[in-house]
């Protein structure tokens, strides 16, 4: 017995000492919000696209801010701050350029000028003209809808920074355009950008990953005493699941890897993971104190006969996470590997920190009460019998729940919006759905154009043909109100080199466009390099759309490629769409397909590791019916409710599939149990139920409740993954208790032993 003790109060310093090191690298932990991270490196489209941002610039690096006035823009106090906020913001060291209304020009030449000269679109010193300079702000088609809305009750700034901005330069740019819209007195005011939203992101999983974590402590508080009923049984599973907690966190920081957007529910699957090790374990200590052994020897036999369930389960789970590395995308990796990590760190405390607890802490009151006395067992005797009685009718109920659930999940859609992470009371979807309504909108679009033939260049007539005859297609067809390209900035200057006259807004002339070329290389070669590269054999045609949901981009993409096929010169010219849109929708399109091809896979290897186990095929077979049918009903809920099936309503599958099968395992290998010691077959079921019952149904609770928690996030996503995983184990609770134990009893025979 001493030498226990001893062994024990060695193993809670190692584990404390751990502990404190691992908490101080926890405290550096980082925050990260990087959707382009979703990119597969190794795929072609990312490549693709990489090498066009190189050539051009990066299609996410802007802030759009919308300033309201009522009923019109054209009054010259508002114009006035708006005209000094532009000018005072363009002084940030990191802003490249600002655009807006008060300082664009156009060029114009007269039959008296050699050059053209610029004139103000809107002379905001001249409040006389602002009814004529509105009138030729309405004429221009690329100014309405970017610079100004239809309404005229909005005007754009457009701000353009440096590439590839750090957090702490994206705050800092915030911070100032929050101190000049205030000093200006500009408080009706919209925007949008990777600068606002990396900022409103990652302020957010800040305060949800703390949010989640306190709400978590206090729910395992609350259960643990309903449980247990004494200090003892919630000081000490607390332990082990806060350390696990701690652990992972420290581990993260210690690699370097920061809590992105998927990482921000970590904790809280930590916890409830940890937590159900810890139940069964101090359920079974519970159950062997109260038939009379010693506190050693309770110990001892939970672990033997707990234990190996733990490890199964603990294993089996870590599985379900690592297969996500099946999915070529980084946060999803990071994902599945520091959640297999963090499950097997709350395996690793269960069985070194929680014995030694047990061995240095006294016996708890509650393990005086008679097991029969134990509201528990009544209630699970009880239930017992009713199944056993009325076993046809529960087999009934699940088929015909198994056929409604099929027909639900034909129902379930795949679509996808870049918005969709934000929930519709959010500041920031406000702000962004405002931009789809009132102007371009935000979702970048971003068409890549190479001049395949080599005796030809982006400037030969040929080829500006072939890009006005898409641009034509693209603003009339497919619904973008303006694109920037080649072609309309020649059209532009056209149109000046006629004195600003409507009617020759059109494609210059051979002699015209090379002219015009020369002039604008002049004055504003830098403006040039964005849209033609050195080469000149590659240029663009960028524009912004609303985001309407993946299958209406699909269906305008459909349409659009069908009509390069059979319009465009392909051995003169190539068309090739591109852009941080186009590759969130084609990865996010196939993230799906691949989480399910990674459940696929996780569901193989814990069925080869059962069957290796138990040795039985049919005791395989029984487990995966059990814990595939709540996965069929949780895609039915997706079909009846119209859920869309994306990231993170596809990524529920795997979690739940990785911990539901937990309580199965449990079940399972303590009825193996009280075969092996001779009970008969009826028996062994019914003992198994009533001491295993408890602790599924416990451990069910929290988890489903600790879940649910993930309820509380703004994001959409965090959301649906607490709600539909919390639903989807409440389901495999139904099929452990009620399901499970009749098709152990119709199903598996002593001779499968």
């Amino acid at each position: 017995m001493e030498g226990i003790k001893k062994f024990s109060k060695v193993t809670l310093v190692v584990v404390l000492i751990t502990s404190v090191l691992l908490g101080y690298f926890a405290k550096d932990i980082r925050f990260d919000y990087d959707f382009e991270a979703f990119f597969p490196e190794e795929d072609p489209e990312t490549k693709f696209f990489q090498e066009h941002r190189h050539r051009f610039e990066s299609d996410n690096d802007f802030i759009f801010i919308a300033l309201k006035n009522e009923p019109s823009i054209f009054q010259y106090d508002f114009l006035k701050r708006v005209d000094g906020f532009a000018d005072s913001i363009s002084q940030d060291s990191v802003v490249r350029q600002v655009q807006c209304l008060t300082n664009l020009d156009e060029y114009i030449k007269t039959p008296f000028s050699p050059l053209p000269f610029k004139r103000p679109y809107l002379d905001v010193e001249k409040p006389e003209n602002y009814s004529k300079d509105s009138i030729r702000i309405f004429e221009n088609n690329h100014l309405v809808n970017f610079f100004i809305n239809e309404k005229s009750n909005a005007i754009l700034v457009f701000i353009k920074h440096a590439q590839f901005l750090s957090k702490v330069k994206c705050d800092a740019l915030k911070l100032r355009i929050d101190d000049l819209l205030a000093h200006y007195q500009l408080s009706d005011f919209k925007y949008a950008g990777r600068t606002i939203g990396l900022k409103y992101y990652i302020h957010k999983m800040q305060y949800e990953t703390g949010l989640f974590i306190g709400l978590s402590f206090i729910l395992v508080i609350g259960f643990l005493y309903l449980s247990f009923k004494s200090f003892w049984g919630i000081w000490v599973p607390l332990s082990i699941v806060s350390l696990s907690m701690l652990w992972i966190v420290g581990f993260m920081a210690l690699f370097g890897q920061p809590i992105n957007l998927i990482l921000t529910v970590l904790p809280s699957i930590i916890f409830v993971v940890a937590m159900s090790d810890v139940i069964h374990l101090v359920s079974k200590y519970m159950d062997e104190l109260r038939a009379g052994k010693n506190k050693i020897d309770a110990i001892k036999t939970a672990y033997r006969e707990v234990g190996i369930a733990t490890l199964m389960t603990s294993f089996t789970t870590a599985i379900g996470f690592i297969s996500l590395l099946t999915v070529n995308m980084a946060p999803i990796k990071d994902f599945g590997i520091y959640t297999a990590i963090g499950v097997m760190l709350a395996f690793v405390l269960a069985y070194t920190l929680l014995p030694a607890l047990l061995v240095l802490t006294k016996v708890p009151k509650i393990a005086d009460q008679s097991i029969t006395e134990n509201i528990w067992y009544k209630i699970l005797h009880k239930l017992f019998a009713a199944l056993i009685k009325k076993r046809k009718l529960v087999i009934s109920v699940f088929i015909v729940t198994l056929i409604v659930s099929i027909g639900g999940t034909l129902l379930v859609q795949s679509n996808y919006f870049l918005l969709e992470d934000l929930s519709k009371q959010s500041s920031l979807r406000k702000d962004y759905e405002y931009f789809d309504k009132e102007f371009m909108g935000l979702r970048p679009f971003e068409l890549s154009v190479h001049v395949k033939d080599k005796t030809k260049n982006v400037y030969s007539p040929e080829v500006l043909n072939e890009i006005e005859k898409t641009t034509n297609y693209l603003e009339n067809e497919y619904g973008l109100k303006h694109c920037f390209s080649i072609v309309s900035i020649l059209k532009l200057a056209n149109k000046a080199e006629h004195g600003g006259q409507k009617s020759f807004e059109v494609l210059p002339d051979t002699i015209d466009t090379k002219k015009f070329i020369k002039q604008i290389t002049t004055f504003d070669e830098e403006s040039l390099k964005l849209i033609v590269d050195s080469t000149k054999m590659y240029t663009r045609i960028s524009s912004t759309i609303g985001d309407i949901g993946r299958y209406a981009i699909e269906d305008k993409n459909k349409a659009f490629l069908k009509f390069i096929v059979e319009n465009s010169d392909k051995s003169l010219i190539e068309f090739k769409l591109t852009g941080t849109a186009h590759l969130l929708d084609r990865n996010m399109t196939k993230l799906s397909k691949n989480l399910m091809l990674g459940l696929l896979l996780s569901i193989g290897i814990i069925g080869l590791i059962m069957g290796f186990i138990y040795r039985s095929f049919k005791m395989v077979m029984i487990a995966l019916v059990v814990n595939l049918l709540p996965l069929i009903m949780i895609s039915a809920v997706l079909g009846f409710a119209g859920i869309d099936l994306k990231v993170s309503t596809a990524i529920i599958f795997t979690i739940s599939f990785g911990i539901a099968v937990d309580d199965t395992l449990h079940f399972m290998s303590r009825f193996r149990l009280e075969l092996n010691k001779g009970k008969s077959h009826l028996y062994a079921l019914k003992r198994t139920f009533l001491s295993t019952g408890r602790a599924i149904v416990l451990t069910s609770l929290i988890i489903c409740a600790g879940f649910l928690l993930l309820m509380f996030s703004d994001f959409l996503g965090t959301f649906y993954v607490g709600l539909l995983i919390s639903l989807t184990l409440f389901f495999a609770l139904l099929a452990d208790l009620f399901l499970l134990p009749i098709l152990l009893l119709v199903f598996y025979k002593r001779r499968d032993k």
